[in-house]
């Protein structure tokens, strides 16, 4: 692992927060929630497309998954971690990658070396 592996994760990071903020917007205007954690409750917490959208949704425990396809763009989260931890943040970037929001040729090392991307990811994210 090199610092420019523990960089390209730390660049990732504000994405992390960007699609947060893109998949709470999403969820309230699509369902017509007053608060996207509202798509937890039990009339809502069920695995279904976003209506005119090309993303699906798939609660989880407090949180979601919202994908295009699996393993392709979107971004899961809870909603009681503010903060990424190092999972979804390397699932964040691999899916990122998969969807051609992140280049794959700069990316392309960490994306291909799952090893590489969990110590790079934990490096950015503790500093280890």
């Amino acid at each position: 692992m090199t610092e420019t592996h523990v960089e390209l994760v730390r660049q990732a990071i504000p994405l992390w927060y960007a699609n947060v903020a893109w998949a709470k917007e999403l969820l309230v205007r699509a369902f017509g929630l007053a608060d996207a954690q509202e798509i937890l409750a039990p009339p809502n917490r069920h695995f279904r497309i976003i209506p005119n959208t090309c993303w699906t949704v798939r609660p989880h425990g407090n949180g979601v998954d919202i994908f295009k396809a699996p393993d392709v763009g979107g971004i899961d989260f809870d909603f009681d971690k503010p903060d990424p931890d190092a999972w979804r943040l390397a699932r964040l970037i691999e899916r990122q990658v998969n969807d051609g929001q992140l280049p794959y040729q700069t990316f392309r090392d960490l994306v291909e070396d799952d090893e590489l991307l969990r110590q790079a990811v934990s490096a950015a994210l503790h500093g280890a």
